[in-house]
């Protein structure tokens, strides 16, 4: 192990550790538009909450939508009151949520191993793809992880690591629950269902059912309760439809059932962590090899952490429902455990993680040589072509740190920390790059909205057509129709059909026609010519893009 604490102590190092966290997650934070869907979703939900006062009954497009709880669109609707709506406030918290799982490995790390350990943690952690990337999309799993894990680590210093930490046991064990509750408003049920498994797993292996007393702390279990259930109870007070729908259809039946059309394969997961774990997929792989075969020693910190990672990591492969950010709760841990094997580990074991490496970098450098034409035609846009070669070469760049701390005699920290400085700066090109992908692939409804917001008046009806661009409610300020598009509305609509706007083609192309107040129709340019191509309603064009035409009845 590094006998040198080269990371200040005290107050003096957890602030300079902030402000690097704070500068590097935040760097344009706001460069680019809201993403639909899930950006505009979790936008133009509390911006409803905030119109209507009503903080119970989550709305999209004025109808229900309970497919999550609602912790996180209050603190975004608190966003909106102070700075109100744009890319950079409404991606605040989520920003602040990956500043604070950074801090909570850091801290763990400090404690339990050594400064040294619990800054490469939080380094190795921030500038993970995986973790960095969801730190700028506003969606709810960053949150839930970093709640989740917070939760998970309250318990590995109250009964892993006993003694480590000078926070009483009782408060940490508080703050396992309350954090729990919190994950549980923020993402449904799997906010305590996680944790309680692998803390479950961690006893049954280290037949450790003694601790189950302590576990069960009353005044812990009333404040889990105390934060849970009073939202449920006044959700479904207020709306007769809520438990079934909420607890059946979003908990049960998206797990057990393919309904929502998510499924993926078993092993859906394992190229999804080695890629997120990148730059630090070698020492990563090589930190698992490594904790499993301390765990069949009857390590009881060991045996806590893969359950925590392999049983979330089976928790979720056994899902008939699959999305690349569920498996974000066990990278911290993993990061942990990655920088706990580079501190120790001997020249042989680090040579082994960076070799991974560096074939990995050198194989994406010579794949992306031999492919960049295919690469020109997904990527049109000759900027953003630039963008993902200053990617690959900074991969490359870090197998080549790599390589030199093989063959020479450049100290493994030091190897780390230019590898952190490398990717740091990969990932914000990255983030660059994203702004440019997200124009081709999934472009922004804001130049359009903002057209209508400025023209239309308040007698004027503004409609979707046959897709609904979760981000033009936002930009637009208000809700809108949808033509024949009910997918994610259609609990919504359903159940209070007087307050549905979906309308299907034949009664909307009756309305355009009949009615004597303005219809703006926003459309794609390919449905544009789809639709225009069969029908002779007359209409006016007022704006198009690449993208997008705005067009009305009158």
């Amino acid at each position: 192990m590094m006998q040198n604490e080269v990371w200040p102590k005290g107050f003096k190092g957890l602030s300079f550790l902030i402000i690097i966290l704070g500068i590097f997650f935040s760097f344009e934070m706001g460069n680019r538009p809201f993403a639909s869907p899930d950006e505009g979703r979790y936008v133009e939900i509390p911006r409803e909450m905030v119109v209507t006062g009503d903080y119970v009954t989550p709305r999209l497009d004025g109808m229900k939508y309970f497919e999550k709880p609602p912790l996180f669109y209050w603190i975004q609707a608190a966003s909106i009151k102070v700075a109100g709506i744009n890319e950079t406030s409404m991606r605040f918290w989520i920003v602040l949520f990956a500043i604070l799982g950074c801090l909570s490995v850091f801290y763990v790390g400090a404690k339990c191993y050594s400064r040294n350990v619990g800054v490469m943690a939080a380094g190795i952690l921030a500038t993970s793809v995986l973790y960095y990337g969801l730190s700028h999309l506003i969606i709810l799993d960053l949150v839930l992880s970093v709640l989740l894990c917070g939760s998970l680590w309250a318990f590995f210093l109250a009964f892993v690591k006993e003694n480590r930490s000078k926070i009483p046991k009782k408060y940490l064990i508080i703050a396992m629950y309350a954090l729990a509750a919190l994950a549980c408003l923020t993402k449904g049920l799997i906010g305590a269902i996680l944790p309680g498994f692998v803390v479950f797993l961690w006893m049954l292996f280290t037949n450790n059912w003694r601790k189950l007393k302590e576990i069960l702390y009353v005044p812990g279990i009333l404040i889990f309760f105390g934060i849970f259930l009073p939202w449920h109870v006044l959700a479904a007070q207020r709306n007769h439809d809520f438990l079934y729908h909420y607890f059946v259809v979003e908990h049960f039946l998206r797990y057990t059932t393919k309904m929502h059309y998510r499924y993926q394969p078993a092993w859906f997961f394992i190229p999804i962590i080695f890629a997120g774990m990148i730059p630090w997929t070698g020492f990563s792989i090589a930190s698992l090899k490594n904790l499993v075969k301390r765990s069949f020693e009857k390590n009881s910190e060991n045996i806590f952490l893969a359950c925590w990672i392999f049983g979330i990591f089976g928790f979720f492969s056994f899902s008939h429902s699959k999305l690349i950010p569920y498996i974000l709760p066990i990278v911290p841990p993993l990061a942990l455990l990655t920088a706990v094997f580079i501190d120790e580990c001997n020249k042989m074991e680090f040579r082994a993680g960076a070799v991974i490496n560096i074939v990995l970098f050198f194989a994406a450098g010579i794949a992306y040589y031999v492919s960049r034409d295919e690469v020109s035609d997904v990527l049109q846009n000759a900027d953003a072509r630039i963008l993902l070669n200053a990617v690959i070469m900074s991969l490359v760049a870090i197998g080549i740190v790599f390589l030199f701390a093989i063959f020479s005699k450049i100290p493994k920290k030091m190897a780390v920390v230019i590898c952190i400085f490398l990717s740091g700066n990969m990932l914000w090109t990255i983030n660059k790059l994203a702004a440019y992908y997200q124009e081709e692939k999934k472009p922004s409804t804001k130049k359009v909205a903002k057209y209508v917001r400025a023209n239309k008046t308040k007698d004027d009806l503004v409609f979707l057509y046959y897709h609904y661009f979760q981000d033009f409610p936002v930009y637009l300020n208000d809700t809108t129709g949808v033509v024949d598009s009910i997918r994610d509305l259609e609990f919504g609509a359903n159940a209070e059909p007087e307050k549905s706007k979906v309308i299907s083609k034949e009664k909307f192309w009756e309305l355009w026609n009949t009615t004597k107040q303005r219809i703006f129709l926003v459309l794609s340019r390919e449905d544009y010519r789809k639709v225009f191509a069969k029908k002779t309603q007359v209409h006016n064009v007022h704006i198009f893009d690449e993208n997008f035409i705005v067009i009305s009845n009158k």
